[in-house]
Order: C-alpha cells, then structure tokens, then sequence
C-alpha cells in the first residue's frame, strides 16, 4: 500500500522545476489522505506531526510558479490510465462530467459568482455566493463493483451577456464543459465517451464536441445525455421517385416530424429486454431512432426508455453505439455525485480559504468587481493559482485513495480499527481508505523509511521532546 503511493508520487517528479517543488507537493498530498479535518494547511501539519515553522513554507506552495496545474493533471490522468482498470465502452474510455457548486463567504476572494442551485435538500439554499467547479472522472472497476475516479477539476464562470441582448459574452458553462473533456481526452491521447446530465442536452455541446478531431477524423469527444420531453427529431428525407415532377418552392430538408414523448402511446414498437442498471436486475422496454435534430441540422441517435427506474429519453453523438450500451452509459454517469460527495465530505477538496487583499471587498449578495490595476491582477491570479492547486491535490488525494481501494482491499478491512454494522460491498470507500491510512501511517513511514516520500517527511517530523514537552512540565508540576 505504502509502496503503491510511493510508485504514484514518483511519477510527478518531473512536473515541478525544483525538487524543493515536488517534496512539498508529495507532503500536502499525504496530508490530505490522512487529515480527519478540513482546517487547510493547519490539518497536515497535526495529522503528519511537522514542525510549525513549516506553515508559511507550505502555504507558498499553493502559488508557486514552479510549476503548472495543467501538468500536473496531464500526468495524473496518466497514471489513472495506466495503474487502473478503466472501465470502456465500444474499446474507448467512458468519462462523466458534472459541475459542482461551492459556496464561499470570503469577501476578498477572486471569482465570486452569486450561483443559483436547484436541490432536493433543504438544507441547500436557492442562492449562494461562491464557486463552479466543472469535473471530468473516469470510471474504475473491479468487475463487479465500479466507481468514479476524478481526473481533472476546473473552476468555471458564467459568462456575462452582450449589452442589451440576452447572448451571452463568451463560452457558457455547457460549452466549457465540453472543453473540458476535450482536454481529457487529450491528455489520454484517445477518443471518449462522455456522459453528461440533462443541463447539457444543449446543440453547442455537440457543436463543440465536433470541433476536435484525431488525425482520422473522428470526434475526441462523443456525448451522451438525457434529452428534454420536449425534444423532436425529423426522418431523413426520402428521395423522390425516378421521373417524379418537383415541386415548387424551396425543396424539403427534413422528412416527417417525431415528438419523442408521444412515442409512449404505441408500446408495442418498443424492445424488451433486462439490464442491469444501478446495480440491480431491471426490466427494460426501448426503442431506437436516429433521427434529425434541427438545432444541430445532423442525426442524433435518440433512445426513448421506459424502465421500473422511470421513462426518459436519451440521446448520442455516436450513432454506432447500440441502445443498451447507451442506456448503460447513462446510469453509470450518477457515480460521479457520489465522487464529488467523497470529495467534498471525507477528503475536503473544495475547503479552501485563499484570498487576496488586491481584491476590493465583496459587498453581500453582489458578484465580485475585478480591479484593472497590473499589479492587483497579478495577485489575484496568484490567488486563482492557489485555488486550483489545492483543489487539484485534493483531486489526486482522492484518486490514490480509490485506487488503494481497489487494489489493497484486503489489507485494509485487515488493519481497518473501526467497525461498519452492513458490509454490502467489498471495496472499501474513500473514508475507510482514509481513517485505516491515518491510522497506520505513524508505523508505515517507519518501516519503509527507505522509500524516496518516507525520506521526503521524516526530516519535517517534529521531535518526541517537542511533542511531549508541555505534559512532561505538567506531570512534574504535579507532582512537585
């Protein structure tokens, strides 16, 4: 377990200009894999025991320009791909994305946007004040279980609207996200599939997926997603009879018209078949259309569902995938909200606390006003650059500790000191990873003092007198 961890950080060595670079990275990745708090930098230097003249070095770490996040997250989606079992489907990576948003009460904090979210939960306001995060994550699996793995993480903005109009003045958030796997899909140097919700069944995300290409012509990226009720698609046109006299007026590009949702009132055209969908045996009924879309004038392959789960209506970008597989596609996309609950909850990715003073205050309930000044920007990037780095090392904190899930799972249940009443599945989660991490690590950095981290953290350990100083004077004093 202790080696596998070794054998990752290793990997990012050449991703930093100064080995002083890499050293505090491979610290602050195994802070966050075994803090049992989301108090920043304070947490790892309790839970790693170092010395608290380190703080203010630590902190720096985040806006260093020894190095760059994109980097860092090309190599890390390497690792995924090369030290993981991927699941694929139609021999290409399956990736889902999803934004999350995070509230934030700084006042002089960059990027601030007012953010409204839609939420079951009513402990979830309507409006917060704070930051989107757009993640892409691969799916891992053992066979039999499977879960998200987050390869990259980015923070979005809306943008703002054209005066007087109501288009917006630059990408949009669906088309930003499409970008985003793009990068993905780069960084894997292969084309995916990429599973996305119903916000962002939108034409600009098929235009976008398009515009990048391997060297044969295929898309990088190729959506799925859920479609609106709403939704219609048009038959190809059927050619005109040999001889048959035009018409006139402008000739027809779209055949008969199909509103999706009514394809529900003739059951009988529909497939049966069972599936295993969210874990569980389920009865089946679809049928498969490829249709016209007119807001992307091109054939989508559209599925129109009916299951115990509910009816929805799927779309594909990829006309060569079968109806199963993209039903498939679009069950495994929910595993991300789980990764982002793992992420958020026992891991603290998104608890940052960076700001700047070059920022004027925030006013309550108002978006951030962003000085133009040459110097205040170059601070305010640095805060920016602070805000991805830490996210990111939260990113792969998280992935190391699911990767040590699937492949060490024995030897955590083993030395887990905890106790879980229900065991439903055998791969461990994120937190059980953590806490048995947390627990051992003390003896594990011991016993392989040899490896090259161990030797990065045992000179930053604060001293057993240190540590134990203020009770020794107090046990003395008692008992003078």
């Amino acid at each position: 377990m202790f080696q596998l961890i070794d054998k990752i950080l290793l990997q990012f060595r050449s991703c930093f200009k100064r080995g002083a670079t890499w050293r505090w990275f491979v610290v602050l990745v195994l802070g966050f894999m075994i803090r049992s708090n989301h108090k920043g930098v304070t947490s790892t230097i309790s839970e790693l025991r170092l010395m608290p003249r380190l703080y203010h070095t630590m902190l720096h770490f985040y806006r260093s320009e020894a190095y760059e996040v994109e980097d860092i997250y090309t190599r890390w989606t390497q690792v995924v791909i090369n030290e993981t079992t991927i699941i694929r489907i139609s021999n290409r990576i399956l990736m889902v994305g999803d934004h999350i948003k995070v509230s934030k009460e700084g006042r002089r904090m960059p990027d601030i946007q007012i953010l409204h979210q839609e939420s079951e939960n009513s402990g979830k306001g309507e409006f917060i004040a704070g930051h989107t995060f757009a993640q892409i994550s691969a799916l891992i699996t053992s066979g039999n279980v499977s879960r998200s793995i987050p390869l990259v993480a980015q923070a979005q903005k809306s943008p703002p609207r054209i005066p007087g109009t109501k288009k917006p003045d630059g990408d949009t958030l669906v088309i930003q996200m499409v970008k985003l796997g793009q990068e993905a899909a780069k960084y894997t140097g292969e084309p995916v599939l990429l599973a996305l919700d119903a916000y962002f069944s939108k034409s600009t995300a098929f235009i976008t997926a398009k515009e990048k290409c391997t060297d044969d012509g295929k898309p990088f990226v190729h959506i799925v997603t859920r479609a609106q009720d709403s939704y219609k698609g048009y038959l190809p046109l059927e050619p005109s009879p040999p001889g048959s006299k035009r018409r006139p007026g402008r000739p027809r590009i779209y055949g008969e018209e199909v509103k999706l949702k009514n394809l529900y009132n003739d059951m009988t055209t529909f497939t049966e078949t069972t599936m295993t969908l969210y874990g569980k045996k389920t009865k089946v009924n679809y049928r498969c259309l490829d249709l016209l879309w007119k807001p992307l004038q091109n054939i989508i392959r559209f599925v129109v569902v009916d299951s115990d789960r509910g009816r929805c209506i799927l779309m594909s970008s990829d006309v060569t995938l079968t109806p199963e597989e993209i039903i498939t596609i679009y069950t495994l996309r929910f595993k991300i909200e789980i990764g982002f609950d793992e992420q958020k909850n026992d891991i603290g990715c998104f608890d940052y606390h960076f700001w700047t003073m070059a920022m004027p205050k925030r006013q309550r309930r108002k978006a951030s006003v962003v000085p133009v000044d040459e110097k205040a920007q170059k601070k305010i990037n640095s805060a920016k650059k602070a805000i991805s780095s830490f996210v990111c090392l939260g990113v792969i904190a998280t992935g190391i500790l699911t990767i040590i899930a699937f492949k060490h799972d024995r030897d955590i249940w083993r030395r887990y000191p905890g106790w879980v009443r229900t065991l439903r599945v055998r791969i461990p989660s994120v937190a059980i990873v953590r806490e048995t991490l947390s627990h051992d690590f003390p003896g594990l950095l011991h016993h392989f003092s040899h490896l090259p981290i161990a030797c990065v953290v045992l000179p930053l350990l604060r001293s057993e007198e240190f540590l134990y100083a203020n009770i020794d004077d107090e046990i003395s004093d008692d008992v003078a």
